[in-house]
């Protein structure tokens, strides 16, 4: 069976769901790039004033995929509307088969991003002209742009991650080919420096290998290690196993993290154990599909976990990325064990709490620091015995200015 028949059971779904949690705007966007005419979709929470600078999500569909059918498949709008931030999901173009005839599943032609052929159209280009129009249009903040693909788009976001380091603050992948700077000797990687990568992939994915496909792209471990190494992380990753509280789809999934990165751009992976081509925690794969796309993970919430990601991760090195922290936050010692000292900083005086999350989302723990001064403080905190080893994210919420993130890992 090919993947060219997946388009019309794919417009099947656009009509038989609906996003329901929607409570923002939708708009149709067109820009002018390299003589073509190229479309957008952006997505408004209710929320969005203009007063604030928001992060911006870039979120690409998969090949054969349209930016409609990426809107149900990722279903960020339901988390933008309670997280605030902005989504543009690009439409590509027509493009030959990214993978050469190298792929079976796939078609010679479909809706999709060009990666390598140098005759094709400039997607990368095409990028970096909408987020110029989506910040023209709306108040983006430039340090939180980020860049989310599903297949296909996670090629592309890769691409980003690459060649438009100085733009993008993090990346993620679901189900798309890997690669890292130096890894593929025909793939130029030129990373400005240290990336924050996300991907998630099934291990028994048959439309894109996990383990890779030779003189193609390569192994999803190699480019996670080529990552974590360009990163600066530590040698050893840690590994956890992330609950298996789904035991009806078939599949598990690990969490890999390389941490104590340069300018902590950490490396994650969610390594879907059986899992296959679909976005976990997404809609149900048709039953007509279910052959070629394969299980998918209810066990956690892809979406869900790369917002958690990304969320803790300004890009560095611009002035812009300093403008909005109306509050500074930051762990140690990271890793921590029994204790650990959280240092911040007020631009003025408020009622401070911090709430600490699970990798799941959930709320694990919290603590009320009281009405507090403006300026520099220090809280000590015992970690609480029901936090297991892992990795936790660390919200700081205060009066009169956005809340502040910072990842907390528990040996």
């Amino acid at each position: 069976m090919q993947i060219r028949v997946i388009l019309l059971p794919l417009f099947c779904l656009l009509a038989a769901f609906h996003l329901s949690a929607q409570q923002g705007e939708v708009a149709n966007r067109s820009l002018s790039h390299d003589g073509t005419t190229r479309t957008y979709i952006v997505y408004v929470p209710q929320a969005y004033t203009g007063e604030e600078a928001w992060p911006l999500i870039i979120s690409l569909h998969g090949y054969t995929g349209t930016a409609e059918l990426q809107r149900l498949i990722s279903n960020f709008e339901a988390l933008a509307d309670e997280e605030h931030f902005l989504i543009a999901y690009p439409q590509g173009l027509v493009v030959d088969d990214p993978s050469g005839g190298n792929l079976p599943l796939l078609p010679p032609q479909g809706y999709g991003w060009n990666i390598l052929d140098p005759g094709g159209p400039d997607d990368l280009g095409f990028m970096a002209a909408l987020i110029d129009s989506v910040s023209t249009e709306f108040n983006i903040d430039s340090g939180q742009v980020f860049a989310a693909g599903h297949s296909n788009g996670g090629a592309l976001a890769y691409q980003m991650a690459c060649e438009l380091s100085g733009r993008i603050a993090a990346i993620a992948s679901v189900g798309g080919p890997g690669t890292s700077p130096g890894l593929l000797p025909f793939f130029e990687c030129n990373a400005a420096g240290p990336v924050p990568v996300l991907d998630i992939h099934g291990t028994a994915d048959q439309v894109v290998p996990y383990n890779g496909v030779a003189g193609l792209f390569a192994s999803i471990p190699a480019t996670m290690e080529g990552w974590g190494s360009f990163n600066g992380c530590g040698a050893e990753p840690l590994v956890r196993e992330i609950p298996n509280i789904n035991l009806q789809d078939g599949c598990t999934a690990t969490l890999i993290q390389y941490l104590d990165c340069e300018q902590g751009a950490e490396v994650w992976h969610f390594r879907v154990n059986g899992g296959g081509h679909w976005w976990p925690g997404s809609i149900p794969v048709p039953v007509f599909l279910e052959d070629v796309m394969g299980k998918v993970n209810r066990d956690f919430d892809a979406s869900r976990e790369i917002w958690n990601f990304f969320s803790g991760q300004p890009l560095t090195g611009l002035e812009e990325a300093i403008i909005y922290n109306k509050v500074s936050l930051s762990a140690f010692p990271n890793p921590a064990g029994e204790e650990v000292t959280f240092s911040f900083s007020l631009s003025a005086p408020g009622l401070v709490r911090f709430r600490v999350y699970s990798f799941l989302g959930q709320a694990v723990a919290a603590v009320r620091a009281g009405q507090l001064p403006k300026g520099p403080h220090q809280l000590r905190w015992s970690i609480p015995a029901h936090l297991g080893a892992g990795a936790y994210l660390v919200v700081l919420e205060t009066e009169g200015a956005p809340a502040e993130r910072a990842r907390l890992v528990v040996k």
